[in-house]
């Protein structure tokens, strides 16, 4: 409780100038460890954007979908959004090797009894075209934003985008994967 009083002062800090001057701020949920506290600073935050800024739809979250909770906090952003009535952007992020090596070697030195994330790449692959569905068939209330420099994944996104007629980004990292692009 102490610490998530401390955050929604400073994180608000961040939002306030953000909305005034309608400019995007996405929050991380990559650590799984606090998954929670930050689903829970995004619905308290969301609650006082409804009330301040509600308007203002650049406010947003970005999910790995390395996680295994990953399609489970595109379902909860999405009631968020609902229960706020409110427009949300959701950056969908693929395997990022580091980091997902870093949650493995905790979950090991903790000995818990299963991952936090996928053990597999195709399984990851799976989680990222279950997440794109679920943010492309939530567009009137999520702005999804994809980063991917898989071909197929690319394809399979404009597919599902294109069936819904839901707007959207492709995101990529400097000098990567330009050809696709």
């Amino acid at each position: 409780e102490r610490v998530f009083a401390e955050l929604l002062p400073r994180v608000w800090s961040l939002i306030e100038p953000a909305a005034r001057a309608n400019i995007n701020l996405t929050i991380d949920a990559e650590e799984c460890e606090r998954l929670e506290l930050s689903l829970d600073v995004m619905d308290a935050l969301a609650a006082r954007i409804a009330r301040v800024y509600p308007q203002w739809g650049g406010f947003g979250l970005a999910v790995q979908s390395y996680l295994t909770t990953a399609l489970a906090v595109v379902d909860e952003v999405a009631a968020m959004a609902h229960r706020h009535n409110l427009n949300f952007m959701v950056r969908l992020g693929p395997l990022q090797l580091h980091e997902h090596a870093l949650v493995f070697q905790r979950a090991q030195e903790a000995g818990l009894p299963g991952y936090p994330v996928f053990t597999h790449k195709h399984h990851t692959d799976i989680s990222y075209l279950a997440c794109a569905r679920a943010l492309i068939d939530n567009h009137q209330v999520i702005y999804p934003q994809f980063a991917s420099h898989n071909a197929g994944t690319i394809a399979a996104i404009l597919q599902m985008a294109r069936e819904q007629g839901a707007a959207f980004e492709f995101q990529r990292l400097h000098g990567m994967s330009e050809g696709i692009y």
